[in-house]
């Protein structure tokens, strides 16, 4: 039979402190109630969306104490890999995290997204539970809930004496003025597992405002940091003490989950993916063509940080960066000045123009990666209208984890000059679809050219929402993809599930790049071994051949060097818009510092629109085949492939639309691509009055 992990004398303190939150609710909430404006049905039942909970702030009070509790669970009743088999005197340090942010929503919303001890989503499997336990407002409602959570938890083949254990919980928030009290209330929600009878000693890490991203990122370097300790003090024969084991081991932890630790791992990959090799320092240009960039810099980058987050977090980046300059450039003086006085002036790493920090406005009002991408124009907030035209541009969202390029050229009107001609702006953007092809293409270049092509596979995850023009070029160039259903967590399952390195964007810019841990096994032993076969081949070879197979032997040494320096730049966790500037910065910079017109090109977006029906149920219409085809109402399919041939003599392939349910609110979100946006705009309005005539 199967143990509960959470005993009795728990249960019922967390029940009770649920149930007097909701009498609380019930006196004091009424105010509140009026300005409540929750994505969910009217009775204020909070469904669990793609990441976590999300509704306006001030419903969110009772979810929060919840969600904490359940993060608790999560970290004390699972265990790392590496925790399976240590001895029980080893005290195993598990994690979770909450981080409270609505991301993209308006300001006066704020969410919970809980995160598992990988860093990862919470899977898919605790949802329904944590969404019974979080709207539950009767006793016998949470004692159900809670056995259906119980049900997901692993199964420990340990005694509870046996799983006594700290259970770390990480906190951060992103900057709405809700997230403060939010984070507190889930902190109060963490403590209830935490006494005597559950064996379970709770540590609450709060890291204040930080990125999404970045919390998933403590998480992750957290379980690292574990699994590297336990590794290590397997080795070691000796056995020691046990207050000093657990001393050292929360040192290590502490130093990796905190912000320096973030920012310098990805300040180091990307200074190791740019770094110029000695030869073309030496000669001023490269050992072998087209390797490096032959350019000299890159224009600055101007980036609207959605008066979030973002704004706070890339300024202490850039900081890193200037102390990392001024401790580079002072060691080159000091290893100078024997020979010369001649000054040493070191360039900008990466020029960066940050723009809507959270003093210039609310978070995401006019600004960020959704406004921009959906409304298909430069953010219009009063300080920055017009600061983009003619720049180099990209746009975060509020948490900071989904990123877009942007440009905006303007020139005078044909045919008119003088200071009455009216001014033309072509806006051009990329969006993740091509963050993803720019991406793909040049890690495929570079196995190729480190002889890894036969044995790491790579290809791109993407939704239905990835424009048909994406698709055909990725088809056309040989690129193997794969189509999920929407949603983050489901692209990202089927990029690692599907290659050795899944490459996944989102069309709104949310996503990263995956390296397998097999795949980063394998850059690893042939970077070893290539390093070893070019010592030995060098004291052999006579001294005029030399030069010849050391030209041959760099080409491979270094792309696996930058295979792994983009390892590092890439936060393993989740997908992370700084990380990604990172990347994408440095990828143009090797590919000649790649202006952002040719990027663009690389093929041209068909039209698209996109709309909303409110419908009655949205659970009337079920899908298949990752969202593009509609399989109930019975006919509603039918009808779409009709329109899709309206008014044209012959097949259109160009032509595309599917709709599909949304995941919190009564609607149905429907999606059509077309060559041009006239013929976007008549399918769109004759499948929105199909879905109403079908699903009401």
């Amino acid at each position: 039979m199967r143990t509960k992990r959470i005993d009795q004398d728990t249960r019922r303190h967390f029940i009770r402190l649920c149930l007097l939150s909701e009498e609380d609710k019930d006196l004091h909430g009424k105010e509140e109630n009026e300005e409540r404006a929750c994505s969910s049905s009217s009775n204020n039942y909070v469904s669990y969306g793609t990441a976590g909970f999300r509704c306006h702030h001030a419903a969110l009070d009772v979810i929060a104490f919840r969600c904490g509790f359940i993060a608790s669970c999560v970290a004390a009743f699972s265990r790392t890999n590496a925790t399976n088999n240590n001895s029980n005197d080893a005290p195993p340090f598990t994690a979770a995290g909450i981080c409270v942010t609505a991301s993209h929503n308006e300001a006066s919303d704020n969410g919970l997204k809980i995160v598992d001890g990988h860093g990862n989503v919470l899977g898919e499997a605790y949802e329904r539970a944590c969404e019974m336990i979080c709207n539950a407002k009767t006793e016998a409602q949470l004692e159900n809930a809670l056995d259906c959570f119980e049900e997901k938890l692993p199964f420990l083949e340990t005694s509870r004496e046996d799983a006594k254990k700290t259970a770390v919980v990480y906190f951060g928030r992103d900057t709405r003025e809700s997230g403060e009290r939010l984070v507190e209330k889930a902190k109060e929600g963490a403590r209830a597992l935490g006494g005597r009878s559950s064996g379970v000693a709770v540590k609450i890490c709060d890291r204040g405002v930080v990125t999404t991203p970045m919390l998933h990122y403590f998480v992750y370097a957290h379980g690292k940091a574990v699994e590297a300790f336990y590794e290590n003090n397997k080795q070691q024969e000796e056995k020691n003490d046990e207050d000093a084991t657990e001393r050292s081991l929360w040192e290590k932890i502490d130093a990796a989950t905190q912000e320096l630790a973030y920012f310098k791992r990805l300040a180091v990959g990307y200074l190791s993916l740019i770094e110029e090799d000695e030869e073309k320092k030496k000669k001023g240009k490269n050992v072998v063509e087209g390797l490096r960039a032959n350019a000299t810099t890159l224009p600055p980058l101007h980036i609207d940080c959605a008066n979030g987050v973002g704004f706070v977090a890339f300024e202490k980046l850039m900081a890193l960066f200037d102390v990392i300059r001024e401790n580079s450039s002072s060691s080159e003086n000091s290893r100078r000045s024997a020979t010369t006085t001649t000054t040493t002036t070191t360039t900008k790493e990466i020029a960066l123009v940050l723009k809507n920090g959270p003093n210039d406005g609310p978070v995401n009002l006019n600004c960020g990666s959704d406004f921009v991408q959906k409304n298909q124009r430069a953010p219009e907030t009063p300080s920055t209208r017009l600061s983009f035209v003619n720049q180099r541009c990209a746009s975060v969202d509020g948490d900071c984890d989904r990123l877009v390029y942007f440009s905006i050229e303007e020139g005078e009107e044909e045919g008119k000059e003088g200071e009455n001609s009216s001014k033309k702006q072509n806006f051009m953007l990329c969006d993740g679809d091509k963050l993803s092809i720019l991406i793909a293409f040049f890690l495929i270049e570079q196995l190729f050219l480190a002889g890894l092509a036969h044995k790491i596979s790579l290809g791109i995850a993407h939704t239905a929402y990835s424009n048909g023009a994406f698709t055909k070029f990725c088809e056309k160039n040989g690129v193997e993809t794969v189509c999920a259903k929407t949603g983050v967590k489901n692209v990202h399952k089927a990029a690692e599930e599907h290659f050795d390195i899944g490459v996944y964007f989102e069309s709104n810019g949310h996503g990263t790049a995956l390296f397998s841990d097999e795949a980063v096994k394998v850059i690893e032993k042939e970077l070893v071994d290539e390093l070893t076969r070019m010592s030995v081949e060098q004291h052999l070879r006579k001294e005029e051949e030399k030069h010849i197979q050391s030209v041959i032997l760099t080409t491979k040494l270094k792309a696996l060097l930058t295979l792994k320096a983009t390892i590092q730049t890439i936060n393993p966790a989740i997908g992370d818009a700084i990380s990604s500037v990172l990347l994408i910065e440095g990828i143009l910079r090797k590919k000649g510092n790649m202006p952002f017109q040719e990027w663009h090109a690389m093929y041209r977006d068909l039209p698209t629109k996109q709309s909303k029906v409110k419908v009655r149920d949205r659970t009337v219409i079920e899908c298949f085949d990752s969202e593009r085809k509609c399989l109930k109402p019975e006919g509603l399919q039918q009808r779409i492939d009709e329109i899709l041939l309206l008014d044209s003599c012959v097949k259109n392939n160009n032509r595309r639309a599917f709709v599909r349910p949304s995941g919190t609110e009564d609607i149905v979100r429907v999606y059509v691509e077309a060559s041009d946006a006239e013929t976007c705009e008549k399918i769109s309005t004759k499948v929105e009055e199909a879905v109403i005539e079908f699903c009401n």
